[in-house]
């Protein structure tokens, strides 16, 4: 037979948390930072201004980064505007290539 009263008991004990304290984030997002793979994008397009304009491979050899890495490093960089992007028509117009404004 169950003990109800062991069942009610359990029941008023548990009371909702109370929410969190805001945390500090010492990284805002939308930062660059150094050593990441969006400082090393920006700086090897910067070497390459003027130019011509390179595709995300020449970017992985020349950074030197994973390709995730730089794949969200050219992502980032193009959400604000901070590199442009032309569609390789010689290739294929689903490839891009890249360069600094």
């Amino acid at each position: 037979m169950t003990c109800w009263s062991n069942v009610f008991d359990r029941l008023a004990i548990h009371q909702p948390e109370a929410p969190a304290a805001p945390r500090f984030n010492p990284n805002p997002p939308g930062t660059i930072h150094k050593g990441a793979a969006s400082e090393a994008v920006l700086a090897l397009l910067s070497e390459n201004s003027g130019r011509r304009w390179l595709t995300a491979g020449e970017i992985i050899a020349g950074t030197g980064k994973t390709v995730q890495a730089v794949s969200w490093a050219l992502l980032f960089l193009r959400a604000n505007d901070l590199i442009e992007v032309v569609p390789d028509y010689g290739r294929n117009s689903r490839y891009l290539r890249y360069a600094i404004p």
